[in-house]
């Protein structure tokens, strides 16, 4: 193959899928559906640039189920220590972030603000998970390990969120601290 035809290959990808450098990706268990089967949206890494970007895909543990099937490898355990090989069929690179819904984020905060902040999660493997991380001296409380854990998973995930939340609970918070300045709040 000329040099030419190298670079196009490397360099725009195969079949026009543009900008892949690498036909190997991975990703953590914690950004795979339930539901792995059909297309599907999730956040993969391209092992050889390190690029993290959105996808719209098909994965399967057979290539064979796949049209155009590259390696893929999922990271699983609390230590995302152990690989699992699968595959991936990168239909679209340009996914966009799930959109924030200001309206529905302002009555959450309002709701959580006026009524209980307790978050119940029932299941064995988590409270098992999380009692063993307070246990081994990780985190000092079940709250603080779940709250944490949580808070970084959502960072991880949904920075868009997570930036909205911080700007709407900031703006609230300025304006309670207006108000009581003002005299307007007897609390």
């Amino acid at each position: 193959m000329d040099r030419t035809r190298i670079l196009w290959y490397e360099h725009a990808g195969r079949h026009g899928r543009g900008g892949r450098v690498s036909d190997q990706y991975i990703t953590s268990e914690d950004h795979l559906p339930a539901d792995t089967s059909g297309e599907l949206t999730l956040q993969v890494m391209d092992q050889a640039t390190k690029h993290i970007f959105r996808t719209r895909a098909r994965i399967a543990r057979d290539p064979d189920g796949l049209t155009d099937p590259d390696p893929l490898t999922i990271l699983r355990g609390p230590h995302e220590n152990r690989e699992e090989q699968w595959y991936i069929e990168i239909l679209e690179t340009q996914v966009e972030e799930p959109s924030v819904d200001e309206e529905t984020l302002r009555a959450c905060l309002e709701e959580t603000r006026e009524g209980s902040d307790v978050i119940t999660a029932r299941g064995e493997d988590v409270k098992t998970l999380v009692s063993y991380l307070v246990e081994t001296g990780e985190y000092s409380s079940v709250s603080n390990a779940v709250r944490s854990l949580l808070r970084d998973h959502l960072s991880e995930i949904r920075p868009e969120l997570v930036e909205r939340y911080v700007d709407l609970r900031t703006e609230h918070e300025r304006e309670d601290l207006e108000l009581r300045l003002s005299g307007g709040d007897d609390e």
